[in-house]
């Protein structure tokens, strides 16, 4: 503001005209000082005002700032929204701060002023969590992700099966199938399904930089190789403490030069993940139906937890070469060393049907 003595100066040099100079000089201070307040002054005004109704807005990672601006006006249906976007610009460069991505949502009680602010605070972001359970198929994470996140499972599928997408990441075939986290997961709500999988996919990279690949390569095992197996071990069984015997079933098979005939592989061939089979279906002529074709499938046929993939590398040491589920709900078997025992075993647990 101007002093009293600043204020006689300028009135006299304006009466006096004694220094034009210095009265136009004092004029533009004048000006500038009274449209710097009328500026601030519109700017509280229209920054007051409340929204007329509650919003969300969608604000996509990577978004510049304009473009997030205006696509929150549009969607909270802000008056002048060439305004907002102005007054959120200067915002932006005067506190250098980032506009946060991710769904945003606004009450109706809040004003322009606290939806700007909340753009970089993240305080409206709708935030949710969703448990990856171990042992969930690509298409079952998918139909999970849309209920609990709203991701677009569409999408998701597109990449999770995109040979483009599977080469980025060095995986073999065209399909993400067993390179997927289980865990859980803060997400945005609608967040985008590229970024999700990226999420899954370097998670499980790093789970198997810090506590696997050391450990394959000396067995001379790819990391493909051991998480297909994994993917089995973790579909035959849901209790650790039997998982490693599992796995020495399946290895004990292999040297032998036997197919591996577990049913998982042939209920994900025929699309029936954790349901039972038919005699006839077991049969079926499929590259994953471990019945009819021997060695490993060609790929893994869920997304395995650390302790599957553990016992993958860590099998038990045994001579078993079968096992039968239990036909007494506990989802635990009976392991066997002959065929003769083996069908004995199968039997017994028939007649308690």
């Amino acid at each position: 503001m101007l002093s009293y003595a600043e204020y006689r100066l300028f009135v006299s040099c304006i009466a006096t005209g004694a220094e034009p100079w210095m009265a136009a000089l004092w004029r533009w201070i004048l000006l500038g000082v009274g449209a710097l307040g009328l500026l601030l002054g519109g700017a509280i005004l229209y920054l007051g005002q409340q929204l007329e109704e509650p919003a969300q807005c969608w604000i996509p990672p990577g978004s510049r700032a304009r473009a997030a601006f205006e696509q929150v006006a549009r969607c909270c249906r802000l008056r002048f929204p060439e305004l907002f976007v102005m007054f959120a610009m200067a915002y932006a460069q005067l506190s250098q701060k980032p506009v946060l991505a991710g769904t945003h949502r606004f009450d109706s009680t809040m004003c322009y002023w606290e939806l700007l602010q909340a753009l970089f605070s993240g305080q409206r972001l709708a935030r949710v969590r969703v448990t990856i359970p171990e042992g969930l198929t690509l298409r079952q994470i998918a139909s999970l992700l849309q209920r609990d996140a709203g991701v677009d499972s569409a999408r998701f599928l597109a990449f999770a099966f995109s040979d483009s997408f599977a080469s980025r990441w060095g995986i073999p075939i065209a399909s993400l199938e067993g390179y997927l986290m289980p865990n859980t997961y803060e997400l945005f709500w609608n967040h985008p399904a590229e970024d999700v999988l990226e999420r899954l996919l370097r998670a499980q990279n790093r789970l198997w930089e810090e506590r696997f690949a050391e450990r394959a390569r000396q067995r001379g095992l790819s990391r493909h190789e051991v998480l297909t197996l994994a993917s089995i071990i973790e579909a035959e069984s849901p209790h650790p403490d039997e998982r490693r015997r599992i796995s020495g079933v399946f290895w004990n098979r292999l040297r032998h030069g036997m197919p591996l005939q577990a049913d998982p592989t042939t209920a994900y061939a025929l699309g029936k993940p954790g349901k039972p089979l038919s005699r006839a279906e077991l049969q079926t002529a499929h590259p994953y139906n471990t019945y009819t074709t021997p060695g490993l499938p060609p790929g893994p046929i869920n997304n395995p937890g650390p302790d599957a993939i553990e016992a993958a590398l860590e099998p038990e040491d045994h001579d078993f070469l079968y096992f039968v589920l239990r036909r007494d709900g506990s989802q635990r078997h009976i392991f066997s060393r002959t065929y003769r025992e083996h069908r004995r075993a199968i039997a017994a647990q028939r007649a308690l049907l």
